[in-house]
Parts: structure tokens; sequence; C-alpha cells
């Protein structure tokens, strides 16, 4: 299929190309869905979805509307998932860490019938903090300071701990779908939104042959808002997005599988098996980029590959039935696992104890910059001894090879790393190490 719209050159922005039947619903600042949601700015988009701010004239409060594309709408299993959690009594501490469904209603568009989901207002995600497009700075540069890093992650395995224990997975449990809190801005007037989320910045929207579009697409597409004033921040987290979750005894299928490569564990690569423990290893990944501002794996270029040369680099030798199968495992390793002779360039060995230590060395002045600073690690601040082994130790029970080997969510939830560490004043304590179930 031919292009339809000149490209914008806005790299936030959601991709114009999915302006057309079965794509993204055309909205403009200003309208009113539902008879109640009028459009004041844009949060975000992404490859299924864009999400808006809005007033609610109903509740006079602030909300974010997430409206999915016409095709993942007859696709998508979120509302279900959402309404189903929902549902559940719980006074479980992680049912407080996730964002739960306010609304929902459906709008019938030019590119076909869109579900729109209704969701309190919240802050950037992890992710976002750590890696800003518009400023250059590599991985690693920044991270939120221990104690915030430490009570972030309890929520996150809060949350893990939750889901899991009404058997349900998350899905997709990376860093982008973990955002902060924000302090209540419903008293704000319009002319303080625009004041501290940005007045919003719009481009017309032109086809390839240079004409107005169609109803099919927006008069002009509309660049997200700005990242809130730290001091409307809070040290809460919640975990968002559950288009990927699934009940235990419905694990999804190999081509539903929608979690980035770099927090896959080894059974996904090799075997397309997303399971509870899987969402371990995600969880794993997951703390250590809390903690560390970059994950411990990663890909330039996103290939399976580089990842699971990352993953033998630190753990060693793949169990013999992946091994034998990665074709690509003689480009870097001898048969015992060991990086090549004379190739250490190529492949190192990179234990836990050692990527946990490295935690600091990267930091850039650059990236020490804008009000979140208040929330950042001052630059060059290593890992204390005492936490960095508790880490090594946790980090190392959640990432084994084996599914059945790693540690449950219960039990990380109780471990040292979390239940030693005073968050307030950043120090250890002595505790006893508990277990449970996944």
């Amino acid at each position: 299929m031919g292009r339809l719209y000149y490209p914008t050159g806005l790299d936030t922005i959601e991709n114009v190309e999915g302006y057309r039947p079965g794509g993204y619903h055309p909205v403009h600042l200003g309208d009113v869905l539902d008879g109640r949601y009028r459009v004041l700015h844009k949060l975000g988009a992404g490859g299924f979805s864009t999400t808006w701010l809005a007033r609610d004239a109903v509740s006079k409060t602030y909300r974010a509307l997430k409206i999915l594309k016409a095709e993942e709408t007859a696709l998508s299993t979120e509302l279900h998932i959402l309404q189903k959690l929902a549902a559940i009594q719980s006074d479980q501490v992680g049912n407080t860490h996730i964002r739960y469904l306010i609304d929902h209603f459906s709008i019938q568009g030019p590119n076909g019938r869109h579900k729109c989901l209704v969701t309190e207002v919240v802050g950037p995600s992890i992710k976002s903090l750590y890696n800003d497009p518009e400023h250059e700075y590599n991985a690693g540069a920044r991270r939120l300071r221990a104690n915030i890093a430490h009570k972030i992650s309890m929520q996150i395995v809060q949350a893990v701990d939750f889901l899991h224990s009404h058997q349900m997975c998350h899905g997709d449990l990376t860093l982008p779908n973990v955002l902060l809190k924000i302090k209540s801005i419903d008293a704000w007037t319009e002319a303080e939104v625009y004041d501290r989320f940005g007045e919003p910045s719009t481009q017309k929207l032109v086809t390839a042959s240079g004409t107005t579009p169609d109803h099919s697409a927006p008069r002009y597409v509309v660049e997200p808002a700005r990242r809130l004033d730290a001091k409307y921040l809070t040290e809460g987290a919640l975990l968002v997005d559950f288009g990927q979750a699934f009940s235990f005894d419905e694990p999804p299928q190999a081509k539903e599988i929608g979690i980035p490569v770099m927090y896959c564990a080894p059974e996904t690569i090799f075997e397309s098996k997303y399971t509870p423990a899987s969402e371990i290893w995600s969880l794993a990944c997951a703390l250590f980029e809390v903690r560390a501002g970059n994950p411990p794996f990663s890909s330039l270029m996103g290939g399976n590959d580089e990842i699971v040369m990352q993953m033998v680099q630190m753990m060693g030798r793949l169990p013999d039935r992946w091994w034998r199968v990665w074709d690509k495992r003689s480009v870097w390793f001898q048969e015992n696992g060991k990086p090549l002779a004379n190739d250490s360039f190529m492949a190192v060995e990179v234990p836990m104890q050692e990527a946990i230590e490295e935690i600091g060395c990267y930091d850039q002045d650059a990236a020490m910059f804008g009000t979140e600073v208040s929330l950042l690690e001052p630059k060059d601040m290593k890992v204390p001894s005492d936490e960095a082994e508790n880490m090594r130790d946790l980090l190392e029970g959640m990432l084994r090879w084996e599914p059945d080997d790693r540690m449950f969510v219960t039990q990380v939830l109780q471990h040292h790393w979390f239940s030693g560490y005073d968050c307030t004043h950043g120090s250890t304590q002595p505790e006893t190490l508990g277990t449970g179930s996944r």
C-alpha cells in the first residue's frame, strides 16, 4: 500500500500512515467525546492507540482517554482484563499500584469503531525519565535516587504479586509501562493546564498528493504534552497497559507475545513461551533497570542473538536444548560457553556482580538537567557493597535458565534487598528472607 500522507518529521507522534480504515480515530483539540470528555491536549501515542488529556464535564475531573485503533478494538482484550481485575475484592497493597479503568465507551468514526478507555492522568514512565530523545546521553547516564528506586521497585513487585496471586500475568512487564503517579490536578484551570503541560503544538497534515486529508485523518497532528515539573510528581508508581495480559490457564500463542526481546526470558526467545516464570525474568530485568538506569540486556538492532549473547556473557552456557539450536553460538563462544580466545571485543564474561558494580560508571553531566534532577541519583554514585550483594542474590535467583528454578514473586517481595532497605534514609537493616509461591 502506498504512502497516504506527507511525512511530518516529528518523532514523538503516531505514525500518520495509521490514519486509514482500521487505523487511528482522527481527534482534534476541543472535540467532545461520549458527550462529556472535552479534549485539551495529547498525552502520547503508540502503535495501537493515541492517548489524550480531557476534562470530564460530569465529574469535573481531568482524565486520560486511550483511543484504540479500529483494528485493535476488534482484537484487544484489555477492557476485559481491566474489568476482571476491577471485580477482584482485595486489600493487597499491590492493588493500589495498578491503573484501573474509570469508564469506557466506543466511537464510530470514519476509520471504523474504536474502543476508548478512560483512566486517571498520570506522569511520565520510568523509561522516559531515563531516556529523553531530545537530549543526547547514553542509557545508564541517569537514574532515580536509591531510596526512590527501592520504593518504585517494591511497588512494581507488589503489583505483580497482586496479579500472580489472582492467576494473571501482565504480559508486557517493561519500564515504559511503569508510570509515576502525580498529585491531583483536578482543581487546575485550563489556563494552568496549558501553563504546566505546555501549549499544544500542532502541525498541518498534508496528503502525499498535496491535498487536504479526507475525514480519515485529522486536519493537523498534535505533539504530546511536555513533562510535568517534578514538584507535581510523587514517588508512587502504577503498572499500566494491560493489552498483553492473560490468565495463567490461557497463555498466549507465539504470535501473541508482544514483550520486547530485551525483557524476554530464554524460553520466550527459543520456545515462544511466556508463563508466570517468564514474567519473573522480565521483572528482574525491570528491577535492574530501575536501579541502574539501563537494562541488563540490550540490542542496538533489536535482534535476539545479541540479547542471547549478553545472557551467556552474564550467566554462562545455555542449557543443551537451547545451546544446540542457537546457530550464532560459535560466533562468540567456545562450546563450554566461554568467550572465544582473542575475541574479547566481541564477547566477554560479565557476571551479575560486575554489572552491578558498573552502575554509576556511565553518568554524564549532560543527563543532569530539568526539574527531575531532584529525583535523580547524584552523578557517579555507586551501589554500596552491602546493597550490591543483596541485589546480586536477588537477581541471580530470578534470572535462572530453567523457569522452574526461578524465585516466586512472593519470595522476591520478601527478599532482603527490599525488606532490609530503609527507603527513607537509604540504609540497610537486618531482616530475614521469606518464601512463598509464584
